[in-house]
């Protein structure tokens, strides 16, 4: 018997955040108060794939002002980032991203696809999905 459970997260903060610091070359908009909005196309949440199956992580982040952001694959069990890709889109209003991700399980494993963005204005967003990955 498989039992699958879900959570989607969701988060904001200001001032900066968990993305690699780059020394703050880039110019801070202290007036932008405006969250990336995040949407995640693929995977959708809870969604079962095999050993050997390609994750497709797809979707849109939309903003005023983008600066930077982050996808990564974490397993569940141990905290281990299995994946992870960083991106740089300086002031583009909104941004389709796509990274992929090859399977090699040995036992039913539990990831956490999670996709952080920054704004110039030091906000942050973050938007996660569950999946599983059956040998």
């Amino acid at each position: 018997m498989c039992c699958v459970c879900f959570t989607l997260i969701f988060s904001c903060s200001r001032s900066g955040s968990g993305l690699s610091d780059d020394g703050g070359d880039h110019p801070v908009d202290v007036n932008d108060t405006t969250y990336p909005v995040i949407r995640i196309d693929r995977p959708v949440n809870n969604q079962v794939f095999n050993n050997g199956d390609t994750i497709k992580i797809e979707g849109n982040v939309a903003d005023n002002a983008l600066y930077r952001g982050k996808i990564k694959i974490t397993n569940d069990l141990n905290g281990l980032i299995i994946n992870e890709q960083a991106y740089e889109v300086h002031f583009i209003q909104s941004y389709n991203f796509s990274f992929f991700h090859k399977t090699a399980v040995t036992v039913a494993t539990d990831y956490t696809v999670t996709v952080e963005y920054e704004d110039h204005g030091l906000n942050t967003s973050t938007k996660s999905v569950k999946v599983k990955v059956n040998p």
